[in-house]
């Protein structure tokens, strides 16, 4: 369950950073930016045993990408969300199973609690 839920978080993170780092860095537009990242992500070799898991979290990461730089400063900030992102695709993993929807949902709702957070801290 462990391995489980770290490759769960790498997968979130890498799509995270990815997709936050094309549409910030390279001006590439937020949507453009979350399909280079799930195709590129599609093409890594991730072990047989984990089934699609790995991929759908790299897409998930990919939706959270997405934020605006004014919410998200800081590649820290990052890492963050991708942790409350795997922690609810984990829970979540048996839950909503052939819906649409539910990895847009968890990096929403990964995104919204972390600036919730962010603003009760402030």
């Amino acid at each position: 369950m462990t391995k489980f839920f770290l490759l769960k978080y790498i997968a979130f993170f890498s799509g995270c950073v990815a997709c936050f780092t094309l549409q910030t860095q390279f001006a590439v537009p937020a949507v453009i930016a979350s399909c280079l990242t799930g195709l590129i992500g599609s093409f890594i070799p991730f072990p047989k045993q984990y089934a699609n898991h790995p991929y759908a979290a790299v897409y998930a990461g990919s939706f959270a990408g997405m934020c605006s730089q004014g919410l998200i400063n800081t590649y820290w900030e990052l890492a963050i969300i991708s942790l409350i992102g795997a922690i609810l695709y984990a829970l979540t993993t048996k839950v909503f199973t052939g819906f649409g929807g539910k990895l847009g949902g968890i990096a929403f709702v990964s995104v919204a609690l972390f600036i919730l957070a962010k603003g009760l801290a402030a």
